[in-house]
């Protein structure tokens, strides 16, 4: 992965952590490495702006000992954030596309994992935004590292050979 970010010279390089976001106006790389947790990238072509979080659990409202709604450790009030920083730098929710990555279900073998619901959560709380999903990895017994640039939208991907026991 550290060739992606070769074939970038002079790119920052962002490392997000779990419950971490940006939003990045000048070319930067982010990376992340998932597990159950949720990475949504948010990108505009237009004017080269592109965001994405590293989300724990999926909706702020289950949680009511949560004070701040805005941090990026859930899927849902991370989404509703982005969808209006976006906004707030002056792009137009038609030409936002999002990518969703992550979800393992590595560490829970029922259905309804937390993995399976920041997966659902993450479609659910983006079609209520009206924002377009244009490709998607998620679910399975793996985890998955990242790297998002910024300013193209371009999404790199590799699983990771063990299963993935944390986020």
């Amino acid at each position: 992965m550290h060739k992606v970010i070769d074939e970038y010279p002079g790119i920052q390089h962002i490392s997000l952590g779990v419950g971490e976001g940006v939003i990045a106006g000048k070319p930067t790389a982010v990376s992340t490495v998932l597990g159950s947790c949720v990475a949504v990238t948010f990108h505009d072509p237009v004017r080269r702006l592109g965001a994405v979080f590293h989300a724990l659990l999926p909706n702020w409202g289950d949680y009511p000992n949560s004070k701040n709604p805005g941090e990026f450790k859930y899927v849902d009030a991370a989404i509703q954030h982005f969808a209006n920083a976006m906004y707030l730098q002056g792009s137009s929710r038609a030409n936002v596309v999002c990518k969703v990555f992550g979800g393992a279900n590595a560490m829970f073998k029922e259905q309804f994992g937390v993995g399976q619901r920041n997966v659902l959560t993450a479609f659910k709380t983006l079609e209520g935004e009206r924002l377009r999903v244009v490709a998607s990895d998620v679910g399975g017994n793996r985890g998955r590292k990242l790297i998002f640039i910024t300013h193209t939208g371009e999404v790199f991907m590799k699983r990771l050979r063990t299963q993935q026991l944390s986020s």
